[in-house]
């Protein structure tokens, strides 16, 4: 930078002295260094940045002109040092620069030297007296002159000594002053990016200029409120995404969350405790797929891949518990497939000996119970066509193009067969009849949801049967008022291996007095109950059956119905897993599985007589089973309430504890029974 270019950037004018602004212009870097500490975002940080740079470089210029300025000053005097002391005037150097005299000299004068005047010569003396006199003048005269030039010597030294050392000195504290004042921007902008280690860098680099330095102190101070805030933020943020996807059920996505804190605070208490949490969940989960996949194979008798599936789970958790349990499934599953199909046997042999060559509603009924237990028995499905054919039979689509067709002059005890494929509901039925299709991932009965239900079996369907079809609506009604998808009304009516899905209502309603049963069937993803029994004398008689993913109950028993339920199985629903608030006589809920329902497992809000036994509640989000004081008549035992969200029982406050001591609770998140509860609102 040239020194007129220095001169402006200072807004220095054309006569003004630079040496009268120091003070000034220091002033002014501090400032703009204060600029660049306190700038609200690191754009206008940076841009104040060049111009503390665009200074520095003006007044660097300033003081390398002064400093020239100053050595011209003090050459001449140190030129004339000699000359000054021994009163001679120097010689104007020639052109040789020998100090000579440019003048050419006279010839004469280059011949012949002056001669001394022989008047003025001295007196004799003696030899040695002249000479010591001579010697000694010539002796005085040069000691006097090097006494002078180092008494000289000695002043200017001494004067500009001084004052280069001042000078030294303070162009030292000036340059000093400005690196601390780069170093704080510096330190700050540092602390700002979180950058610790960089800025911890600056801040003992300050302390090496100026020890003790207050300023690095407070930025080190700055440094650990940054490091906790930090901290803090970070745990916060990925903590609540642990918990959030733990909460949802996203066990790796939570463990991954978990890990990203624990990997950089290690002491975070909390995070290392929800860890172990989600841990424990994965191997919960893993458990649970393994249990699944062993029991979906039990189900479906497929016995080696039950056995592999039980290896799977010993390979991945050899000291769990379940592999006793699921060995013991898999032998009673065998054994029980045994004595069905002995059982399978007795009833085709009682059919064939009732087989007169006429409908034989009971030999029938054998026969389908036989089909059941022994599904790939051709001799007993042979034996059921056979006797089965003795009623008018109409095929669809062969006999008729529709369902509604069909349906059309039927008379009691006539037989329906649908084909495989999907057929048009939204039909009535109010006749005793057989309806059967090709099984439930084979045969659909559908009709819209605003339409109506898929199938209304009416007063006169009374001994009606239905095996092997899946009924659904298609759509979705939002109403107050929607329909389910089979709806039975004061009628008794079998169904046997179907399902009831996709529902804008409930799966299965049973009302005005209606009786149910209903075996190996399933209800699924309805909108609202998976099956719901209500209005006086209706009565579900369920086995092995399952309700799951309902956006109400799995089972919803209420307003005067009633129920027995058997070794079925309620799941994901969105409430509970059972719900009874009816006050019936004879209520049966035993062997059931009530499992990762979003509230409780089974809800006992009212109940006149019955037993509650040998049921699991397992994984309910609130807590496995409530037992109100209007249930207090139902006699609850035996039952296991296992690694609920909440207590594994409620009681509400009249229930003493010791009356359901003989149920077991175990692994449940807060403890395993909550007594003398008062409930604020309805059960359901």
């Amino acid at each position: 930078m040239t020194i007129e270019e220095a001169r402006k950037v200072l807004g220095l004018g054309p006569d003004d002295d630079p040496e009268t602004h120091l003070a000034e212009f220091r002033m002014a870097r501090e400032r703009i260094a204060e600029m660049v500490r306190t700038a609200p975002n690191d754009t206008i940080a940076l841009r104040y940045q060049d111009g503390l740079l665009e200074f520095d470089k003006a007044l660097a210029a300033i003081r390398e002109d002064g400093d020239r300025r100053r050595k011209e000053k003090v050459a001449p005097l140190v030129a004339l040092v000699p000359h000054a002391v021994t009163g001679e005037t120097p010689e104007p150097a020639g052109p040789s620069g020998t100090g000579e005299s440019s003048a050419p000299a006279r010839a004469d004068e280059a011949v012949k030297a002056p001669q001394p005047d022989a008047s003025r010569r001295p007196r004799p003396t003696p030899a040695g007296a002249a000479v010591e006199e001579e010697v000694v003048v010539a002796g005085s005269g040069s000691k006097r002159r090097w006494i002078g030039y180092l008494l000289l010597f000695a002043l200017v030294g001494s004067v500009g000594g001084a004052w280069l050392f001042f000078y030294i000195q303070e162009e030292q504290r000036v340059r000093t002053r400005e690196q601390l004042v780069t170093l704080e921007g510096l330190g700050a902008k540092l602390v700002e990016a979180r950058r610790w280690d960089a800025a911890e860098e600056t801040y003992r680099k300050m302390d090496e200029l100026d020890p003790g330095s207050e300023t690095a102190q407070l930025g080190r101070r700055s440094i650990e409120v940054g490091m906790r805030e930090e901290q803090e933020q970070f745990v916060g943020y990925w903590a609540g995404e642990a918990i959030a996807a733990f909460e949802s059920g996203r066990l790796e996505d939570a463990r991954e969350a978990a890990a990203k804190v624990i990997e950089r605070y290690p002491d975070e208490s909390e995070v290392v405790e929800l860890l172990g949490k989600i841990e424990e969940a994965q191997v919960v989960k893993l458990r649970d797929e393994w249990v699944a996949r062993t029991r979906e194979a039990v189900a479906a008798r497929d016995w080696e891949e039950a056995w592999e599936s039980r290896g799977g789970l010993a390979a991945d958790l050899p000291d769990d518990s379940m592999l006793e349990v699921l060995q013991q499934e898999i032998e009673a599953g065998i054994a029980k497939e045994k004595a069905d199909l002995a059982r399978a046997g007795q009833l085709a042999a009682a059919a064939r000996q009732r087989d007169a060559g006429k409908f034989d509603r009971q030999a029938l009924e054998w026969l389908r119970e036989a089909i059941a237990l022994a599904p790939d028995d051709a001799e007993i499905r042979a034996l059921y066509d056979r006797m089965a054919s003795y009623t008018r039979t109409v095929r669809v689509p062969e006999d008729a193009a529709t369902l509604e067709e069909a349906l059309a002059g039927l008379r009691a005890k006539d037989r329906v067969v649908l084909g495989k494929g999907t057929w048009a509901g939204a039909v009535s039925i109010d006749t005793a009849i057989q309806l059967e299709g090709a099984g439930t991932g084979e045969t659909t009965i559908e009709c819209p949801a605003a339409t109506g239900p898929a199938v209304t079996f009416l007063a006169g369907a009374d001994g009606a049967s239905v095996s092997g079809i899946r009924f659904r609506q298609s759509g979705f009604d939002p109403g107050e008022a929607r329909f389910s998808t089979v709806l039975v009304r004061g009628a008794a009516v079998d169904f046997g291996d179907c399902a009831f899905v996709d529902g804008s209502g409930h799966g299965l309603e049973l009302r005005e007095g209606a009786v149910v049963t209903a075996e190996r069937c399933r209800f699924e993803s309805n909108g609202w109950d998976g099956v719901s029994v209500r209005d006086d004398n209706s009565r579900l008689v369920a086995g092995e059956c399952e309700s799951k993913g309902n956006f109400g109950h799995g089972f919803d028993i209420w307003d005067g119905g009633g129920a027995k339920i058997r070794q079925s199985r309620a799941s994901g629903n969105s409430r509970n897993g059972i719900l009874v608030d009816a006050a019936t006589e004879g209520l049966e809920l035993s062997g059931n599985e009530l499992v990762a329902n979003r509230e409780y497992g089974l809800v006992l809000a009212t109940g006149a007589s019955g037993k509650v036994t040998g049921n699991l509640c397992r994984e309910n989000l609130l807590g496995g089973m409530v037992v109100r004081f209007a249930a207090i008549s139902v006699r609850v035992e035996d039952n296991r309430l296992e690694r609920n969200g909440g207590p594994g029982m409620i009681l509400e406050q009249g229930l003493r504890e010791e009356i359901y001591r003989n149920n077991r609770a175990s692994g449940n998140r807060s403890r395993a029974v909550l007594s003398g509860v008062s409930f604020g609102g309805e059960a359901d």
